[in-house]
């Protein structure tokens, strides 16, 4: 019997670190993949969008910019978290703003031309560690008569809360750079968040 108990014990020790395998979900976007812990959200289904491409001009910055979305649906229509990666032509200012008219940084500048934040929106920013990269948490206050909630593009009246990182940050430019955002409850986004696991592809 006792040998019975230890043998279970082994396979339960041993089938530990597939369970948490289990749980993760690597997605690859353009020029990165990025990992994350979705254990907490119950069944969900990953829709990849087409690559949206443009030009930015301003005096003499030019790049060619761009951006490849996913969307994680939750089945429950308790939220949704979308993923963006933004590849620009040329490494960019990411820790200092990206032009005279412009103030905001990289990071920022990437948040704020999002398709998940849609036009010109009050939000506060915060820098936020994520898998060992400077990164910049933004947070949207949302109600009931917000565009967003009538476009369907989030499912609750939660903030909506923006996390974005560069990839290949060097000497304060990068070209890379990731954006997540949720629409969950805090706790729940914030476990998401801190499992974040991100490279290039």
């Amino acid at each position: 019997m006792k040998i019975v108990n230890l043998l279970v014990m082994l396979f339960l020790i041993a089938a530990t670190p597939a369970i948490a395998i289990a749980s993760g979900e690597t997605i690859a976007l353009g020029p990165a993949t990025i990992s994350l812990d979705l254990e907490n959200i119950g069944s969900y289904t990953i829709e990849k969008e087409s690559v949206i491409s443009m030009d930015h001009e301003e005096k003499d910055i030019r790049f060619q910019y761009e951006i490849t979305p996913a969307n994680i649906i939750i089945d429950d229509k308790l939220g949704q978290i979308i993923l963006e990666v933004h590849q620009m032509s040329t490494a960019e200012p990411m820790d200092e703003p990206i032009s005279e008219r412009d103030q905001s940084t990289g990071i920022e500048h990437c948040i704020q031309k999002s398709d998940m934040i849609h036009g010109s929106r009050e939000m506060t920013m915060k820098e936020y560690e994520v898998d060992g990269h400077d990164g910049v948490l933004a947070t949207i206050e949302i109600d009931s008569d917000d565009p967003l909630s009538a476009l369907g593009l989030i499912e609750s009246n939660d903030p909506l809360y923006v996390l974005g990182w560069c990839l290949d940050q060097k000497d304060g430019e990068g070209s890379v750079v990731c954006v997540i955002g949720s629409d969950l409850p805090w706790e729940t986004t914030k476990e998401i968040f801190d499992s974040i696991s991100s490279d290039l592809a």
